[in-house]
């Protein structure tokens, strides 16, 4: 299984401190806000597969897809729709091979853009020369792809950990921005800003 984030001794002794959440991290964790994700992700599947383990195996993570880079540039400017509300991205999960464009050049888009969002590689496509890439991009890890629990516990944790480690305390510039209840029978609210 490929986990990799940049080499440096806090991101290696978060990652390994965060592989199980006891009940007492679990409680703790019930304080901080949700964190809302995003995944980039053609295949059903595997966006499925995603929110559902982030669904059963925490409380605080809640994943909405999207299969592409246009749509994905789309919800980060105006949010995603969780339970209701439109709220904004604090974390951006890619695979590497996307329909209209790759993982790395939705990385580098989000980085010209200065977004600080994480992001994560969770891909089909683990090689040292894509995943270096990745990192040059300005990606946060990179995970292979693989459907057994403890991959999604390391993924769900190190997504846990990168937005909660941001200086801005997990929210980006737009942790202004509130949640708007959907209008039945409308695809979205919009965002407001609190300023």
């Amino acid at each position: 299984m490929t986990d990799h984030t940049p080499s440096d001794a806090h991101a290696d002794s978060n990652a390994a401190g965060d592989r199980s959440e006891s009940l007492a991290d679990r409680s703790a964790t019930a304080d901080r806000e949700p964190v809302s994700v995003l995944h980039v992700e053609p295949n059903a599947r595997s966006a499925e597969l995603l929110e559902a383990f982030a669904e059963r195996l925490t409380d605080r993570v809640r994943v909405r897809s999207v299969d592409g880079v246009a749509d994905a540039f789309d919800a980060v400017e105006t949010g995603v729709e969780i339970e209701g509300e439109r709220v904004a991205v604090d974390c951006v999960v890619t695979e590497q091979r996307l329909p209209d464009e790759t993982g790395v050049d939705l990385t580098e888009r989000l980085r010209e853009a200065s977004s600080g969002l994480p992001v994560v590689f969770y891909t089909t496509c683990p090689s040292e020369e894509r995943e270096a890439a990745a990192f040059g991009a300005g990606a946060d890890a990179y995970f292979e792809k693989g459907s057994d629990r403890g991959r999604y516990d390391a993924i769900l944790d190190r997504i846990r950990a990168l937005v909660d480690e941001r200086p801005d305390g997990g929210k980006d510039a737009r942790a202004g921005v509130a949640s708007t209840p959907s209008a039945p029978g409308t695809p979205g609210g919009t965002l407001r800003s609190e300023e």
